[in-house]
């Protein structure tokens, strides 16, 4: 029996060297435009060269001490194992590769397994040292299989992966709106709402800044309109249209209370949702905004893009806020701001604009919803292209930039 296990354990040793399977590199390709397809084949030349190298070796120290079928199962096991691990470190866990390991293992154990027990019940040597060498003979040949199944994969996927890079990028740069400078085009857009029959229309300064122009759509029309008053302080702003509104909203002389119902009206991501005015209900959270801003309040009503510049309105229809930002970090959520009413007041006071006296009774909500259609309008903020790519490139801007811009 000894000399039996002998035989095993010298023809595992010679099928320790078999398997070292020496095999020509992948050829890498030149030209930056093929960076894709290089890291990949760096990445399994690298696998090939580590498998040859570290697994042989690793797997024949791992068994050498074992005997007869389990060393033959064990030997198959390692390398299985090893070869996974190594994919998995290069990062060529894809299921091509995997699939093909797995259908190797699945073949070589079996037949490790056969061949120890046929070994076990021969009566001679030669018969056993016959089974040896053609299971070395049938391994040698399947892990030479192996490798060219993985080579094959391994360039189809190089290939196909790099030309879906490049067809993607090609897709992106065909994409980018391609704009001169001097071109003057709609580049992000805003909320404002009229309070004045003679077209004053009040917004954040953040919606108007840097604009060539700012048109109010207002009933299906485009009006132009000019800059009225500024103050960048509490980032508000006045710009004055020639249009005469039937509706316009009153400002409250009183400030907002701790859970104040109110309502953000506006809209919230620009003509990408819809050009209907949208609505979000919520309450007074805090009497303070960022870093205790106390001329700005915090609501869970929800505000977005393009939401800025909008009225925040209390149930008796009156402008109680101005939507100004909102908290945009992961995890947090119901964070948004507004300009306080008084703040507004006492700006527009300033210009000798003044406003109508604030609604004492709570209006139906047929009637506040008509107020806030007919007296809330769609900003768009015009700008040449130069201005537009300089925007872009700072990415600080607070503006509702358009998404064919990004």
């Amino acid at each position: 029996m000894k000399k039996l296990l002998g035989i095993v354990v010298l023809g595992l040793l010679w099928c320790n060297v078999c398997f070292s399977v020496t095999t020509e590199p992948l050829k890498i390709k030149s030209g930056e435009e093929n960076h894709i397809y290089n890291i990949w084949i760096i990445d399994y030349n690298d696998f090939k060269k580590d498998f040859n190298s570290e697994v042989i070796r690793f797997c024949a120290n791992q068994t050498i001490a074992g005997g007869g079928i389990q060393q033959l199962m064990d030997q198959t096991k390692c390398k299985y194992r090893a070869a996974v691990d190594l994919a998995t470190k290069y990062k060529m866990h894809v299921d091509p590769m995997r699939k093909i390991l797995h259908r190797w293992h699945e073949t070589v154990f079996p037949m490790a397994k056969t061949t120890a027990i046929a070994v076990l019940r021969c009566q001679t040597k030669r018969c056993q040292e016959k089974l040896v060498n053609d299971y070395i003979e049938k391994a040698w040949n399947l892990e030479v299989r192996l490798f060219e199944n993985l080579d094959k994969a391994v360039q189809e996927h190089a290939t196909k992966d790099n030309a879906k890079y490049y067809a993607e990028k090609k897709k992106k740069e065909e994409g980018k709106l391609k704009i001169d400078d001097d071109e003057i085009i709609a580049a992000s857009s805003g909320t404002g709402f009229f309070v004045s029959k003679k077209g004053h229309i009040v917004t954040n300064f953040h919606v108007i800044e840097n604009c060539d122009s700012v048109k109010v759509n207002f009933k299906g029309k485009e009006i132009d309109s000019q800059v009225f008053a500024i103050d960048k302080k509490n980032d508000l702003a006045i710009i004055q249209t020639t249009t005469n509104p039937l509706k316009v909203f009153p400002v409250s002389n009183k400030d907002v209370i701790l859970l104040q119902d109110v309502i953000v009206a506006g809209y919230p991501l620009g003509k990408n949702l819809s050009t209907a005015i949208k609505m979000h209900k919520g309450s007074v959270t805090a009497l303070a905004g960022y870093e205790d801003n106390y001329s700005n309040f915090q609501t869970d009503a929800t505000i977005n893009q393009g939401n800025s510049g909008g009225p925040i309105i209390d149930k008796n229809g009156n402008v109680v806020g101005i939507a100004v930002a909102t908290w945009v970090e992961e995890g947090v959520q119901g964070i948004h701001f507004g300009i306080k009413s008084s703040v507004l007041k006492t700006f527009a006071n300033s210009k000798d604009l003044n406003f109508l006296q604030p609604n004492r009774r709570e209006i139906s909500k047929e009637k506040l919803g008509e107020l806030i259609s007919e007296a809330t309008t769609y900003l768009e903020c015009w700008m040449t292209g130069a201005k537009i790519k300089k925007m872009i490139a700072a990415g600080n801007s607070n503006k509702a930039i358009y998404s064919k811009f990004k």
